[in-house]
């Protein structure tokens, strides 16, 4: 199965974007000057089936990036066809996914990759330990991470916000971090995440 184009790609993004502003209709997006033209993983909060949809509508870049997604979303049929199509591909949360880790690498030789680092859907308030994964991903093929906060508390008609920060190295002592150090990163990653939040 092939993916849609980038052309098909920003089409049905534009798409998304008028059906998704009946929902929110005042929507604010900070930060777009932020998103830089090479590979880079963006780690965001998640609190809604619909964030990976406004992150790419506030990143709006010509090329279609990567989305990581849970197994059991792509594993049903229609949907999981159509998430692969616009990007998406799986991955298993439970255990060391080499398929994943494989596709997530060859993305970020020359494209973005989008992750949501908590794993699940989060309601305003919760808090959950964040994972490794997209730190070790970055480590490991050497791109920035650029740090994206999208509004937890997702009402009807209520405002929302999407603020890309600015992208950063992390930084670790030896050739690659440690289990520790990337336990650290990952804790700096979700800070940077959160403190976004603030930004009016």
């Amino acid at each position: 199965m092939k993916r849609f184009s980038d052309r098909t790609y920003c089409f049905l993004r534009s798409i998304a974007h008028v059906l998704l502003r009946f929902a929110h209709p005042i929507t604010h997006y900070r930060g777009r000057e932020n998103v830089p033209e090479g590979p880079v993983v963006v780690a965001c909060n998640h609190s809604a089936f619909t964030d990976p949809v406004w992150v790419q509508i506030a990143m709006r870049t010509k090329k279609m990036p990567l989305t990581m997604a849970k197994k059991e979303v792509m594993n049903t049929k229609f949907l999981g066809a159509f998430c692969y199509k616009i990007g998406a591909f799986p991955v298993d949360r439970e255990g060391n996914d080499i398929q994943a880790i494989k596709t997530s690498l060859q993305c970020l030789r020359d494209n973005k990759l989008l992750i949501f680092p908590e794993g699940t859907r989060l309601r305003h308030g919760k808090t959950a330990q964040a994972h490794n994964g997209a730190m070790m991903l970055a480590c490991r093929a050497k791109v920035d991470v650029l740090p994206v906060y999208l509004t937890e508390n997702k009402r009807f008609w209520r405002p929302l916000k999407v603020v890309i920060g600015k992208p950063y190295t992390p930084t670790y002592a030896g050739a690659k971090p440690t289990g520790e150090e990337l336990t650290a990163l990952t804790e700096e990653m979700m800070r940077r995440v959160y403190v976004l939040g603030e930004v009016k």
